[in-house]
């Protein structure tokens, strides 16, 4: 049919018209509200797919690395079981005693008085302080700091006072007599053990 002999009042036309606006408008219709919706659900889910595997190839890189993750975490473990037998909750005051005891008799000095002096709370842990006197010879009392340094728990010492003992001549002689160190000087100092705080 030429475009010459179109009649636009002619009823199939009328009809074709309307059947081509109608397609045209679904058309539209479609595209602006289903495909391109469709278009931009599409590339929200590429970018959440993209983001996963990124996410997953970093887990993926990480995975050599669990078995030494793991051996951190035992070793960790371990440290902190040792961290907590050194700073306990509560001071144990009998195995602190047993380990003084043991440490004054390996040193030789002779211990003249001993009281416990008292806590003091810090931020993050207690001190524990002890007060000592004792009679001892200079390797007597280095002996005895170093044993005490050897303590698988930390100790500080404070307040060290020496006095010249008042019968060092005798002694002297006893030692040189009988082949042991002499007793030279009274020493008085204040222990400090640490437990941890409870929060």
């Amino acid at each position: 049919m030429a475009v010459s002999n179109f009649d636009i009042r002619d009823k199939k036309n009328i009809y074709l018209i309307v059947a081509i606006l109608v397609c045209l408008g679904s058309s539209y219709w479609f595209y602006d509200f289903v495909w391109t919706e469709f278009q931009q659900e599409k590339q929200r889910l590429v970018e959440e797919q993209k983001n996963a595997q990124d996410e997953l190839d970093k887990i993926n890189a990480q995975r050599p690395r669990i078995p030494m993750l793991e051996a951190d975490l035992r070793n960790a473990e371990v440290e902190f079981d040792r961290l907590k037998e050194m700073f306990p909750e509560e001071e144990k005051v009998p195995i602190r005693l047993q380990d003084l005891y043991a440490v004054v008799r390996a040193s030789g000095v002779n211990i003249q008085a001993f009281k416990p002096a008292g806590s003091q709370t810090q931020e993050h842990f207690v001190e524990n302080n002890y007060s000592f006197n004792v009679n001892a010879g200079y390797h007597m009392l280095g002996e005895l700091f170093a044993e005490i340094a050897n303590f698988n728990y930390p100790t500080t010492i404070n307040n060290l006072r020496l006095t010249r003992s008042s019968s060092i001549t005798q002694e002297v002689k006893k030692a040189e007599d009988h082949g042991w160190d002499p007793i030279t000087m009274g020493v008085s100092f204040d222990l400090t053990t640490f437990t941890s705080r409870k929060q």
